[in-house]
């Protein structure tokens, strides 16, 4: 299938799932396994005094239990407020990197937490850019 993104107007996790399994949508909750990536977005005021927007959370869905009427989803991403910075709390378990993307990208079993080290990597390289002034692509060429 086709990459997908939409918004809507929900302030957690379970309140999107509502929105979306109820009246008028309806989408049947065992269809909700499709949805991989919940990211909450709001206006918060900053340790500064500013209103700023800011990404509060990004969770992971795994998927539906019919059983128990439930699902499961992890936070993997958390803005802290008092330093106005994120931590990345899905490091060394998330599910999308080691059961989705690592799955697709033919990384066997035993060598999926490989994946974490390429996200250190590619972080010390945006750190390294931040750091030296980069703002877009343009300037990286320079």
């Amino acid at each position: 299938g086709h990459t997908v993104m939409a918004t809507f107007h929900a302030a957690s996790v379970e309140k999107l799932i509502q929105r979306i399994t109820g009246s008028p949508i309806n989408v049947p909750k065992t269809y909700m396994d499709n949805l991989n990536v919940v990211i909450i977005i709001s206006a918060v005021k900053l340790p500064n005094g500013k209103t700023a927007r800011r990404i509060l959370s990004v969770s992971e869905l795994f998927g539906y239990d019919g059983v128990t009427d439930s699902f499961a989803f992890a936070e993997v991403f958390h803005w802290n407020p008092e330093t106005d910075s994120y931590e990345f709390t899905g490091y060394m378990n998330s599910y999308l990197l080691e059961n989705k993307i690592a799955v697709k990208r033919g990384i066997p079993a035993n060598k999926r937490r490989v994946m974490y080290q390429e996200l250190d990597r590619r972080a010390k390289v945006l750190e390294k850019l931040h750091r030296s002034g980069v703002k877009n692509f343009y300037e990286l060429y320079q």
